[in-house]
């Protein structure tokens, strides 16, 4: 019996995070309440979309405009987060992106809905949380010890997938019944939530502002930080070709509608399925503390993810798509895991807000980019084919990452991970 128990602790996500630090319980709390809204926001969206152009590449489209103000965000958010007090920034960044939920209630209640508008709100939208994320991120290592950065990354996941299971069901039952208006008033009153939890915590100023820059050249470091040590770079690739190639969300509403033929009860579960996998990972994620190799686990996570996306071409019905989608949640929730740990132990604070800045600047165009080709290949090609295609190349991809960069097969977590410093990254740049 103490067997057991010793055996399901090393499973059981760790707690540790919030049982010792109350700062970022606080945190925790705020960004679980955003990421809660953000699983309705997301399928409404979507759904919305689609209903108005009974069009797969409108939905990519429409994320590709998100992408392209959070890129803008982060461009200026990043450098900021590591000159400023983080906590202002993360504060009045997430006030604005309430209102921009607000712009997609008031388009709701029009009688005929603009498109055009959902675009400008996701665009918008996009803008704020780009600003707000670098210091969200670079906030957080500051508030726990570096060997349980880990099951911090584990306690946000839950968060993430928690959001994303309820969101689809949510908004299907809000969209189905009240309405779209209804369902953006329900995500304006989740976020209005985050910022006043994020205006309770104490300054979160960069701990060397004092040789961190606002704009310009200073974003040179953390290019050069991404482009001399190969362990970051080497999570970068990581992270960017896996959905370079295919992003399979984008087609959940023409697989929903048009090949499985059950309409928004189809894409509620679709859409569900790779959140029950993720939350699944990221409960059981306790073997993260003691994994030896986590790069090396992070790259099979990653090939298991292509697999089941090239799999999920011969889906026949919607039991086993859902299936396949949930186990896409759960390779993808895992590896996250591990990719945010393994990069929040390798970057120094001083460069926090810049590194993570161009780190999520990446996170948000390769799904975009991803999610643009899904959605205008869907409309060359049957969405079997643009899914064994894509996750096929995805595991390609995953394969060229672990020959280019061997040193990522070796990174570790915790106190024993190598933390280089800013005049070892310059000391590389030609």
């Amino acid at each position: 019996m103490g067997l057991l128990r010793g055996q399901l602790s090393r499973l059981l996500v760790d707690i540790a995070p919030l049982r010792e630090s109350q700062p970022f319980r606080m945190l925790f709390f705020a960004r679980t309440a955003s990421l809660l809204v953000y699983g309705v926001l997301g399928v409404a969206v979507s759904l919305q979309v689609f209903a108005l152009t009974q069009s797969s590449f409108h939905v990519g489209a429409v994320g590709f405009a998100a992408a392209g103000g959070t890129a803008l965000g982060l461009l200026f958010g990043s450098p900021m987060a590591d000159r400023y007090d983080r906590k202002p920034q993360m504060v009045w960044s997430r006030l604005a992106f309430l209102c921009t939920v607000l712009a997609l209630l008031a388009n709701a209640l029009l009688a005929e809905p603009r498109l055009w508008l959902v675009y400008l709100a996701a665009g918008l939208g996009g803008l704020a949380g780009g600003f707000s994320a670098p210091a969200l991120m670079a906030a957080a290592p500051t508030l726990i010890a570096r060997e349980h950065l880990a099951a911090a990354g584990a306690l946000t996941a839950i968060g993430i997938e928690t959001g994303a299971i309820i969101g689809p069901p949510v908004a299907g039952l809000l969209i189905a019944g009240p309405g779209f208006a209804f369902c953006y008033a329900f995500v304006a009153i989740g976020a209005a939530i985050t910022p006043v939890l994020l205006a309770r915590l104490p300054p979160l100023p960069p701990k060397s502002a004092d040789d961190a820059g606002l704009c310009g050249p200073h974003l040179l470091d953390a290019l050069v930080f991404f482009r001399t040590h190969p362990v970051v770079a080497g999570l970068l690739a990581t992270d960017f070709l896996t959905c370079l190639f295919i992003v399979p969300h984008v087609l959940i509403p023409q697989l929903a509608f048009d090949i499985f033929a059950g309409g928004t009860a189809y894409a509620s579960l679709l859409y569900t399925a790779p959140a029950v996998g993720g939350l699944l990972a990221a409960l059981t994620s306790g073997w993260t503390r003691h994994v030896r190799q986590p790069g090396r686990a992070l790259l099979l996570l990653t090939a298991c993810w292509g697999l089941c996306v090239a799999v999920a071409a011969t889906a026949p019905d919607i039991g086993s798509a859902t299936a396949l989608f949930g186990l896409m949640g759960f390779f993808g929730a895992a590896g996250e895991i591990l990719r945010g740990a393994l990069l929040q132990c390798h970057v120094p604070d001083r460069l926090r807000g810049r590194v993570f800045g161009l780190w999520l600047l990446q996170s948000s165009a390769a799904p975009a980019i991803g999610g643009f080709q899904t959605g205008a290949a869907s409309q060359a090609f049957s969405v079997p084919t643009v899914l064994a295609a894509g996750g096929a190349a995805s595991m390609v991809a995953t394969m060229a990452v672990r020959a280019v960069f061997p040193s990522l097969l070796t990174a570790k977590i915790g106190k024993s991970a190598q933390l280089p410093s800013l005049a070892e990254s310059a000391a590389h740049q030609p």
